[in-house]
Parts: structure tokens; C-alpha cells; sequence
């Protein structure tokens, strides 16, 4: 799923940079809704993995829904819209979960049928009311031009060495948030003798977290300190709770270390695709954002394999310790960063 994400991503951003938002999104909502289709119906293990490839492929979209963001926000207010947009995914990881254990209940078929369902509701909710963004319906913005797939904008903003840098940033901090998150459960268990009702309320407490952050305190933070501020505390405030978590002995230290690691990842989020839009050509959003989404993609691949690998060969809090590590590393890239950033002329 993660490596088909991570292919399709840039292409599908790129396409809707020429081709306009609103016809890749309903296209790709659609593909995910057939691949949810084919998960419910498939009886054997390689046509399953056929559909979650075709689902990964189409979830490739979520950089289009930001560039979208980008297309009808001024730079002022863009992370804290991003900030919404965070906090609506979050949503989803909260309430999909539970959704899932109630359809359960009809049998395993339902689960996939009823994503499915929220699909197709989503495609329509798409095709009745969402508008191309003015920027690329020729009314009031840019006209696409033509629609030739001419990648060359896209490769220019990819040969920015501060765009290069924050992509890879974020590939990073993905990175180790990913290890923390495939060996969280295996690491309460062993300490906490914690089952899957435990574990999954302590998934519900970090997403709660992190919603409420995107959505009540990324827009006033970002207005009087800026996405780069943002950005620095966002990952000194992850790399400190996965610091802290290594060491945690009872349940309410296990808690506070979390904590840190939702707000942060709060903050962290949308500074970061904010910064990368505003460093970005109008013409190339959804291509440079899909390009931030397709390093995601790859590093939620190595993630939970170095975080599985360290906690059975290293010790249960190498996941943890290494990140921790590395994120620290990456807020001091980040401190240098900063002053060194220059925004595109044609978007803020």
C-alpha cells in the first residue's frame, strides 16, 4: 500500500497541476472505491494484494486535496488550514477504527463494503459540490498550460536545495514516528500488559491530541510565531517524547510521553506542508506536494521495518531511542534551515 502510495503520489499531484484538482480527485476516489470493491470480493491472497495496491495507488490523491488547500489560502493562513485538513485525516484514524470493529459484527466482508460505501459517498460529495479552485478553472487565476504532462516545472522546484532539504526532513521525522507506531502496541504489552482494548484507547488518546492541536492551536501559533517556529518545536517536542518514552515505568509517564508525541506530530504536520507549498511554483503545488506525500509513503516502508527489527534483535527501546536520535538531529538541520529560506515570488 505504502509503496504504491509513494509511486503514485507525485504523479497524480503533477496531473492534477495540469489537468485541474477536481477531475484527479474524482478519478482516484473512484479507484479507491473499485479497490475496496475487489478487497470484499477477492478470495485468495494475491488478488488482496492486488486491490491494496490499487488502493495505495489511489490514496496518492491526499496531496491533491492539499494542493487544493494551497489554491484557495493565502500563505498567511495556510498552515492552519492545513492544520483542518490534518485534523479531518485524524478523524478518520479515530472513528474508521471503530466503524470497522461495529461492521465486523455482519462479518469480514462488511469492513471492506463499507469502505466502499464512504467512497463512493465521498465521490459524490466531490462531484456535486467541490469546484475546481479558481487558480485552475481560469477565472480569476492561471490557466493549466495546455495539457501536455510536462514534468520540467515540477523537476525545477525538486532541484531547490531548501525544498529538497524540508522533503527530506519530513521523510525523516516519518521516519522514526513510523517505528514508534508499528512497535508501540508490542512495546505496552511486554512493559504494561496492555491487550488490544488498552492499546487501541491509547491510539484514541494520541489522535484525539493531535486533532484538537491542528485544529485549535496550529492557526494562532502560526500567526504569531510562523511555520518555521512551528516546525522546530513541533520535532524538539516529538524527538523529547520519543526520548521520554524509552524510559516511562508506569502507565500516567507512558501517557505524558505520548502526549508529547501527539502535540508535536500536531505541530510538526501542517508548519511542514506549509512551508513546502510556499516554496513552491503556483503551477507545481500539487506535484511538489505529492512528491512530500510520496517521501512519507517510502518512509512509513523502512519505519516499522527498522523499528520491528530493532525491538527484537536491539531491545524494546531502540524503536524508540533511535528516533528520538534521529529527530534531535533533524531539529538542529532545521535551526540552520531557517534563516536560509526564500519563498517562491508566485505563491507568498
Amino acid at each position: 500500500y505504502s509503496l504504491a502510495q509513494f509511486v503514485s503520489s507525485p504523479i497524480l499531484g503533477h496531473l492534477s497541476d495540469r489537468l485541474g484538482r477536481r477531475p484527479i480527485l474524482l478519478v482516484s476516489i473512484l479507484g479507491g472505491c473499485g479497490a475496496y470493491l475487489l478487497f470484499a470480493l477477492t478470495q485468495g491472497l494475491t488478488v488482496l494484494f492486488i486491490a491494496r495496491t490499487l488502493a495505495g495507488l489511489a490514496a496518492g490523491n491526499y496531496g491533491i486535496a492539499q494542493a487544493y488547500v494551497a489554491d484557495v489560502t493565502c500563505p498567511e493562513s495556510r498552515a492552519k488550514a492545513m492544520g483542518w485538513l490534518g485534523a479531518a485525516f485524524g478523524l478518520g484514524f479515530i472513528f474508521g477504527p471503530a466503524l470497522g470493529g461495529i461492521l465486523s459484527y455482519w462479518g469480514a466482508v462488511a469492513v471492506p463494503l463499507g469502505a466502499a460505501v464512504l467512497s463512493a459517498g465521498n465521490f459524490i460529495l466531490v462531484w456535486a459540490w467541490l469546484p475546481e479552485p479558481m487558480r485552475h478553472s481560469g477565472a480569476g487565476g492561471e490557466r493549466p498550460r495546455g495539457y501536455r504532462l510536462d514534468f520540467d516545472p515540477l523537476r525545477s522546484s525538486a532541484a531547490r536545495a531548501s525544498l529538497v532539504t524540508l522533503l527530506t526532513l519530513y521523510g525523516v521525522v516519518i521516519f522514526g514516528f513510523s517505528a514508534m507506531e508499528a512497535t508501540l502496541a508490542l512495546f505496552c504489552e511486554q512493559r504494561f500488559d496492555f491487550g488490544i482494548r488498552e492499546t487501541s484507547w491509547l491510539f484514541v488518546f494520541v489522535g484525539v491530541l493531535m486533532v484538537l492541536v491542528q485544529m485549535g492551536l496550529v492557526g494562532h501559533l502560526v500567526s504569531r510565531y510562523g511555520e518555521g517556529v512551528l516546525l522546530l518545536v513541533g520535532i524538539v517536542v516529538m524527538a523529547a517524547g520519543l526520548l521520554f518514552l524509552g524510559g516511562v515505568k508506569t502507565v500516567p509517564t507512558l501517557l505524558s510521553a505520548t502526549a508529547f508525541l501527539a502535540v508535536g506530530s500536531g505541530l510538526h504536520n501542517p508548519a511542514a506542508f506549509s512551508l513546502m507549498s510556499r516554496l513552491a511554483p503556483a503551477d507545481s503545488q500539487g506535484g511538489v506536494l505529492g512528491l512530500a506525500r510520496s517521501f512519507g509513503a517510502l518512509a512509513r516502508v523502512g519505519g516499522p521495518i527498522w523499528g520491528g527489527w530493532s525491538f527484537h534483535h536491539l531491545g524494546s527501546t531502540w524503536p524508540f531511542l533511535s528516533a528520538g536520535v534521529l529527530l534531535a538531529v533533524s531539529a538542529l538541520v532545521v535551526l540552520r534551515l531557517l534563516p536560509k529560506l526564500r519563498f517562491s515570488s508566485t505563491n507568498g
